[in-house]
């Protein structure tokens, strides 16, 4: 079941979870969408999107402008070398009360109104957390020639992307292992 809200949405959402005693999920701007989901390790995670407004981005070669397609100097991912239509404000993650943001730059065109898991056929997002302050986390983003993956350590409660990446074969490799091997 997808769970894209609009604001109001999710306010009712956060309401109905804080009157079942679970964790607080953080409202998001007018405008925007979220995708909120809880993995099967318990790991709580929100994907926030917004529309992709020219005037807040530097565009150079996208949409047949010429050259390679750069949205503030960076390759995108996500938008198959044409403007985007949305982009990755945030990506949230939640374990046992602690809350970790996770490089979300250079995403675009990336959840949409997808659910976490399409039974038999893929999950589109997966990892762990071992404690509150180490975890694993990879995302299958977009779709068709668009598409793109995403890896996440967190040590010590520090967050950084290991991986971003369009390559054909590490988006069939994250496909098929959704889930990252455990640190060891």
């Amino acid at each position: 079941m997808t769970k894209r809200h609009s604001t109001s949405l999710v306010a009712l959402m956060i309401g109905t979870l804080l009157t079942l005693g679970c964790a607080s999920i953080p409202a998001v701007a007018a405008g925007d969408t979220s995708a909120v989901f809880t993995l099967p390790s318990g790991v709580q995670v929100e994907i926030v999107e917004s529309a992709f407004k020219k005037t807040l981005f530097s565009i150079a070669g996208c949409a047949g402008q010429g050259g390679p397609c750069k949205i503030n100097g960076a390759v995108p991912f996500g938008s198959d070398f044409t403007v985007p239509t949305t982009y990755v404000k945030k990506i949230t993650v939640l374990y046992k009360g602690r809350s970790h943001s996770l490089d979300a730059s250079n995403m675009y065109n990336a959840w949409g109104a997808r659910p976490l898991e399409t039974k038999g056929v893929v999950r589109y997002f997966g990892g762990r957390c071992f404690d509150e302050s180490n975890c694993q986390l990879r995302g299958l983003f977009s779709d068709a020639a668009g598409a793109f993956v995403a890896e996440w350590v967190i040590v010590d409660g520090e967050s950084y992307r290991t991986v971003l990446s369009d390559s054909n074969d590490v988006v069939r490799l994250f496909m098929r292992n959704i889930d990252p091997p455990e640190i060891e």
